[in-house]
């Protein structure tokens, strides 16, 4: 299995990567696309809600629970002393997530995941030889 950062829902529209992987979403990037309908106007907020009802049919959201809780605190001290504000992003309870599964997370931004790299394995998207 390997996570999708919200990068990927929003970067890849025809989730066209690796037709065999199973993937799976955290019910963080479903919050982190649900605040970008609510940031956008007309007809760019009916296509992005389009979109998150599509994924709403792929996806069983994975919940958020005590387990992804410790791995973000782990995260975010390994942050902290370096980047304070970046141990608080979204970005670092997603990375969570990867961490308490043991699973790989799929982004389009692998420069935000650097700092925490050693401890989630992070693929770049799309991947880059």
């Amino acid at each position: 299995m390997i996570l999708l950062d919200t990068s990927i829902l929003i970067t890849d529209p025809a989730l066209t990567f690796d037709a065999g992987q199973e993937c799976a979403a955290s019910i963080l990037s479903r919050a982190e696309l649900e605040l970008g309908v609510a940031v956008a106007d007309g007809r760019v907020a009916a296509v992005r809600r389009r979109r998150l009802r599509m994924l709403d049919e792929l996806f069983e959201w994975l919940p958020v629970t005590a387990a992804t809780t410790h791995a973000y605190g782990i995260l975010a001290g390994v942050l902290h002393a370096s980047a304070p504000a970046q141990a608080r992003r979204i970005d670092t309870y997603i990375a969570a997530h990867a961490l308490e599964l043991g699973v790989p997370l799929l982004t389009a931004n692998p420069k935000d995941f650097e700092r925490v790299a050693h401890l989630v394995t992070v693929v770049a998207y799309p991947r880059q030889a």
